[in-house]
């Protein structure tokens, strides 16, 4: 007897059949009442017969797409091997019944195929009877793709079972995804075709399956509505290429194909063509390209040798290196194509001036890089003919060009760690000594060609040669010769690493920088030279501590040039940490503040002060603390000169955050002192970073109200009070710093910050100078705030401090509007453009107004920031096209030089609109840019002329047509 709740399921199915969500409720309770056992899953189909027996088509389905529902609702383990043979062979059964019943069918065997206790002849039944009743490519979209998904759930789960059948399940597959068409249906197929074509024996329907994929390229797609932007051309063609080269079997089917689509004029069909070869390759084996080769090579070798297209050339390179990588394997194939590559090429190599000279030496070192084998084998045919052209030429641009040429392949045989040399055949040369003979030529690009040249042969020259060199080297570093200082000193480096106690012996004969008998400009080229080698482990103990000594020397020039290069050498990384040895082998720290006196210049200062941070910042926390504890107290008591001062405050901007420095009284009065009323500027300067780096680094939130509260009455008070005008600016530039200091960090009080510093444009002595060091607050270039400095630097602070100012624009009118418009110009200079796009609408509007005023700079400035959004091409400027062309064109007779240049440039970028709404003003810009060529600056003249041009071309034949 069935149970009280399966007697009333027919009644209950009934009533609920026409309304959709109360269906879905009741399946959902069934799914739970078989889960229970209350109803059992034949119980069920027996009360769905009248349904899906029904003479009417409609309710048929509504009975299967119950059913499907129900068993989508039911755990995928629940149902045993019986149970889902039942099903299968019901569904089955269905197949055949009314072409509209099909999709539930098929939703219904997508959940069952899921199931886990799936028989074992299941997927051979099923398909057995898919095949031949369904046909995939007369169904839907949703439908096409169900079936997919069931192909690929079998697929990947029952992969034995299939094989069984054989080849009728390959041709069911073929049959069933044959002319399909949408990209979603194809991004499945793809993913999942590659495995397929591996796992089954494909036999005679190789070329059937190969052409039922191969039908798709090369892909042709653009998205057609917003459910395929999220596709794109790039994925499908990365998804098809493993489908055409699945198997070793397709190569005489693809290889074909990839020819035709070479010999195409359509650039994206020979770039996936050449990426579809490079894959492939690996895959189909020297055995099977080679039939194929000689016709590859002959029509590569055309995008090779052409003018065209860089990609195209690059691409073209890439896949003949795989190719050759790949018949290296059969030394006979391997041979007889690089021999056909060789003897199609040298013939125009013989003439150094030939268009195809540069070509064929790309060509040939691409060949040569793929590994040694064809390395040799290009090397004993092109260095003859190279060096016989070296003996022979007499122009010195020729012999430039093969040397530079000879470089090239020299460098690669050097990678493949082989000299030229060892070659058998090329004995005879000695490719060395010619460089040397060359060193002693007067023309400088071909002796810096040579130098080139030598460096790269490092390894493989004698000692004789090495002294030659040497000699060379060390002549050019004391000549100075802009041209080859750069070489010399690559050249050196090179030598040095290999050869570190050769290079140490030649600075202490040849680059000595203590001897004062020497040129002050040799001196300072010899300290250049030694700062490249100084980091070298080997020779740091030498040289380096001379580099430092030179910094306290007596000539200006000397000790600037010898500090930069300390600077340059602690603020670049490099696996020998050069910080810890200057500071514990060289006691840099101490030495860099005995440097600073009360005559130091305020250039050397800026060095020294900069070099102490990277120094500190690179030191760990013991030794951080040890500095801190030294010279902390030195601030407070100031008895030392302002000099040192700045000095030891250099040292404590670079802290890591657990370093115990107290920002007690004391110090905060020192530090804003010397922030306010010292007369060095460095030292004001580095005072205010100090302070901002503390407070930004501060934990503890009630000392830190606490200081900033001090600081901040102290600005205000400066502010209201009969200072000079040089005290309030320095009171300016502090508050900038502490301001920046608390939105950084995020602090509570940031915001009234900004407020306070904003309402001080207003301000009618130092409003102008707030406007103009406000981009400080966003500023890249400082780098005391930085997370380099270990400070608490917050997200997107600088898109708050542009937002904080862009809102103030109603409450600046009269007087203080024109620093208003100044300072939130400077910020959008600083802004991302994404942030801009935000706030267009404002922005146009202020931007305008901006070009109306008398300001140069701002004028400048804001033209700069213009040029940068118009070419965005946002309709915004062309909506407001009537109001700045006016304003541009009068700007182009400005009499700032850089003003007329910037607008000329703006009204360059507006021929970019479309063509319809600019061709209204086309007259009268042409008019007006007429009396602009003839400005009395090339520059502006060049800018005009270009101008004029792109307004010109606008609408004419074969000129700028914007749509």
């Amino acid at each position: 007897m069935a149970s009280p709740a399966s007697s009333t399921l027919a009644e209950r199915l009934s009533a609920n059949c026409h309304d959709r969500l109360a269906l879905l409720s009741l399946c959902k309770d069934i799914a739970l009442e078989i889960q229970r056992g209350n109803v059992k899953l034949c119980t069920l189909v027996e009360e769905l017969g009248p349904f899906v027996t029904n003479e009417v088509v409609n309710i048929r389905e509504r009975g299967i797409t119950t059913l499907s529902y129900i068993l989508s609702e039911i755990p995928n383990d629940f149902l045993n091997e019986s149970e889902l043979h039942f099903i299968i062979v019901f569904y089955c059964d269905r197949l055949k019944d009314h072409h509209t019943i099909l999709p539930a069918v098929i939703r219904g065997i997508l959940t069952i195929v899921q199931m886990i206790n799936l028989p074992h002849d299941a997927p051979v039944y099923l398909f057995t009877n898919m095949f031949e009743h369904v046909q995939c490519q007369a169904q839907l979209l949703e439908d096409r793709r169900n079936i997919y998904k069931i192909f690929i759930t079998l697929l990947q789960n029952k992969l034995d079972d299939l094989k069984e059948m054989g080849a009728n399940f390959v041709y069911g597959v073929i049959s069933s995804i044959d002319g399909e068409r949408d990209p979603r249906n194809l991004m499945l197929l793809f993913n999942v075709l590659p495995n397929f074509i591996k796992e089954f024996q494909l036999g005679h329907l190789t070329e059937e399956m190969f052409d039922v994929i191969s039908c798709y390229f090369p892909i042709d797609f653009n998205p057609i509505n917003a459910d395929m932007v999220s596709i794109t051309r790039e994925d499908l063609a990365e998804l098809l290429a493993p489908c055409l080269y699945a198997t070793p079997e397709f190569a005489e089917f693809c290889l074909p194909l990839v020819m035709e689509k070479l010999s195409s004029d359509l650039k994206v069909a020979k770039l996936d063509s050449l990426n579809l070869l490079c894959k492939s390759a690996n895959v189909f084996g020297a055995n099977r390209l080679e039939p194929y080769l000689s016709e590859l090579w002959s029509i590569m070798r055309k995008d090779v040798m052409s003018g065209g297209d860089l990609e195209m050339k690059n691409a073209t390179l890439k896949t003949l290196a795989t190719l050759i990588e790949i018949i290296t394997v059969n030394k006979r194939l391997h041979e007889t194509f690089i021999d056909k590559i060789l003897t199609d090429t040298k013939m125009s190599l013989c003439d150094i001036q030939l268009s195809l000279f540069r070509p064929i030496t790309n060509l040939l070192e691409a060949v040569a890089r793929v590994n040694k084998q064809t390395c040799i084998h290009v090397l004993r045919v092109i260095v003859p003919i190279f060096l016989g052209h070296y003996s022979t030429k007499q122009t010195l641009l020729d012999k430039v060009i093969i040397i530079d040429t000879l470089n090239n392949f020299i460098k690669i045989a050097s990678d493949l760690s082989f000299p030229i040399k060892s070659i058998p055949e090329l004995t005879w040369t000695d490719i060395p000594q010619l460089y040397i003979d060359g060193l002693t030529d007067n023309y400088i690009e071909l002796r810096s060609k040579i130098l080139i040249g030598l460096t790269i042969q490092r390894a493989y020259l004698n000692q004789t040669h090495r002294i030659l060199l040497y000699d060379t080297v060390c002549n050019e570093i004391d000549n100075g010769n802009l041209l080859l200082i750069k070489i010399c000193h690559a050249c050196l480096a090179e030598f040095a690493t290999l050869y570190p106690n050769e290079v140490l012996t030649l600075t202490q004969e040849k680059l000595e920088i203590d001897t004062d008998d020497t040129n002050v400009k040799v001196r300072i080229c010899r300290l250049q030279a030694l700062s490249v080698i100084a980091k070298i482990p080997e020779l740091t103990n030498e040289i380096l501590p001379k580099i430092l000594g030179a910094g306290n020397s007596l000539n200006s020039e000397i000790s600037l040039t010898a500090l930069n290069c300390i600077h340059k050498l602690v603020s670049t990384k490099d696996n020998f940490d050069i910080q810890y040895y200057l500071y514990n082998e060289c006691n840099i720290v101490d030495r860099l503040i005995l440097f600073a006196t009360k005559h130091t210049s305020a250039d050397k200062l800026s060095l020294i002060s900069n070099i102490c941070q990277c120094i500190v910042r690179g030191l760990s926390t013991v030794d951080q603390q040890t500095i801190t504890d030294k010279y902390i107290v030195q601030i407070t008591q100031q008895t030392c000169d302002t000099s040192v001062v700045t000095v030891i405050i250099s040292l404590l901007i670079s802290l890591r955050q657990d370093v115990k420095l107290t920002l007690d009284k004391c110090l905060l009065q020192s530090l804003y002192n010397l922030a306010i009323n010292n007369s060095n500027s460095i030292t004001r300067m580095i005072s205010c970073q100090l302070l901002a780096v503390i407070l930004n680094k501060m934990n503890n939130m009630e000392h830190f109200k606490d200081c900033f509260l001090y600081l901040e009455e102290k600005v205000k008070t400066n502010l209201e009070s009969n200072f000079d005008i040089n005290t309030k600016r320095a009171t300016v530039i502090l508050y900038i710093w502490l301001t920046k200091a608390a939105v950084t960090k995020g602090s509570y009080n940031s915001q009234d910050c900004l407020n306070v510093f904003t309402e001080i444009l207003k301000h009618k002595e130092v409003g102008e100078y707030v406007a103009e060091e406000y981009k400080m607050l966003t500023c890249n270039v400082e780098d005391a705030l930085t997370h380099e400095n270990f400070c608490n630097i917050k997200m997107f602070y600088k898109q708050r401090i542009f937002q904080h100012l862009l809102k103030q624009n109603n409450y600046f009118v009269k007087n203080s509007r024109q620093n208003y418009l100044i300072a939130l110009t400077y910020l959008i200079e600083e802004m991302p453009t994404e942030l801009l796009y935000m706030h267009l609408s404002d922005l146009v509007l202020i931007l305008f107004e901006s070009l109306s005023l008398d300001n140069e700079q701002l004028v400048l400035s804001t033209l700069t920031v213009l040029k940068l959004l118009l070419n965005t091409k946002h309709t915004i400027f062309s909506d407001k096209m009537q109001s700045f062309l006016p304003k541009l064109l009068q700007l182009t007779t400005h009499k700032s030089m850089n003003i007329r240049i910037v607008a000329l440039d703006c009204l360059t970028s507006y021929t970019n609109y479309p063509a319809i709404l600019i061709n209204t003003y086309k007259p009268n810009v042409l008019k007006k840019l007429q009396k602009v060529l003839d400005d009395k600056k090339r520059l502006v003249r060049k800018a005009a002329v270009k101008a004029r041009t792109h307004w010109f071309l606008v609408s004419t034949p074969g000129g700028i047509k914007n749509e």
